[in-house]
């Protein structure tokens, strides 16, 4: 798996590409990667990771932590967990009221970039802003180049599984290049991550299991990475949604298609796309709840309240999971040890703390 540098974002193809083939083509080529990253770890799911003590060497290996900037805060809270006290994450997009596509750094965002050691940008048109305001000599990162995304693609990487595994992979392999003194401590971090991720990833494929006929329609296709890993079914009106992704307005006959959906109770969810939001839209979640739909919220960026992106993922899935199926619960196997470790390390982020739920 390669690091890319400086120009770190994914080539476009001419044909948009739809979320259903490129989901599967996330799981056909991380398949791989993930069986050789889910290893058993015993370390539990909140975590304070230690720096180990290297002996000394003669050779100049630079010391000091790694300074690492991430576009979003919830790339860089998985940043800050895999690298612990060996590396100062400063991320740059906290708000979960501002949209990122038309967000435009500071003159210290800027500075901040081209200083980083290491930056961590998402792709596949996201966050070009981040990509374009590095050094030449910055480690760059792209999430949509690690996992294959494209320009055109569903860019809400952060909520597919597989997109997390292979990114903490990364993080895990460049940072111990850059401090090699302390690749076993960023080895042990990387193990207590995934072991939160494990647990996260066995509730979910209960659910599925469990509930193989679900289905939703959403405002937005910010959560479809993580409704696909549930077992939802999209129902969406196809023309709704083909608008939303070319950034365009829904024709009358798309809301018409959408509120036809609604008001016959034809799904079992619908997720609002809260930093989209629209008088459209609005009117549609107003069309859920009055025909008795559950309403889930979700931000595209990581609300304040939540150390780790597996955190914010694990309650979403649980307020998800409550409206759809109150009587479910997920095995307890593992969770115990879990809940009686330290907080895991959070990045150095300023966010703010809006609801995510309905």
């Amino acid at each position: 798996m390669m690091v890319r540098h400086t120009g770190c974002i994914a080539s476009t193809e001419d044909n948009t590409m739809t979320h259903t083939r490129f989901h599967s083509r996330i799981r056909m080529a991380m398949g791989a990667l993930c069986a050789m990253t889910m290893v058993l770890a015993t370390a539990a799911c909140s975590f304070n990771p230690q720096p180990e003590h290297p002996t000394a060497s003669t050779s100049k290996t630079p010391t000091g932590p790694i300074t690492l900037v991430a576009s979003l805060n919830q790339w860089g809270s998985l940043a800050a967990a895999i690298g612990g006290d060996d590396v100062k994450v400063t991320s740059i997009l906290s708000s979960t009221t501002v949209d990122a596509h038309d967000f435009e750094p500071t003159a210290q965002d800027v500075k901040a970039l081209h200083n980083a050691d290491v930056v961590l940008v998402n792709g596949a048109g996201y966050d070009t802003w981040a990509s374009k305001n590095m050094a030449s000599s910055t480690t760059c990162i792209s999430v949509s180049d690690i996992v294959g995304a494209m320009d055109g693609d569903n860019p809400h990487l952060w909520f597919s599984r597989d997109a997390r595994f292979a990114i903490a992979s990364e993080l895990a392999d460049t940072f111990s290049r850059l401090r090699p003194g302390e690749k076993k401590t960023f080895s042990k971090n990387l193990k207590a991550w995934q072991t939160c991720e494990d647990t996260l990833e066995r509730h979910i494929h209960e659910f599925s299991k469990a509930h193989p006929d679900t289905t939703y329609a959403a405002t937005e296709d910010v959560a479809y990475y993580l409704m696909s890993d549930m077992g939802f079914e999209d129902r969406t009106p196809q023309g709704y949604t083909q608008a939303m992704m070319n950034d365009a307005e829904p024709t009358a006959a798309d809301m018409r298609d959408f509120k036809a959906l609604l008001a016959d109770d034809g799904v079992d969810l619908f997720i609002n796309g809260a930093q989209t939001a629209t008088e459209l839209t609005d009117g549609l979640v107003k069309d859920a709840r009055n025909a008795k739909i559950p309403v889930q919220t979700v931000t595209e960026q990581m609300p304040s309240n939540y150390k780790t992106l597996t955190d914010w993922i694990e309650v979403l899935f649980t307020q998800i999971t409550e409206k759809v199926d109150p009587s479910f619960v997920p095995s307890a196997e593992d969770d115990e040890s879990a809940s009686s470790e330290s907080p895991s390390p959070q990045a150095s982020t300023d966010t703010s703390s809006p609801a995510d739920a309905d």
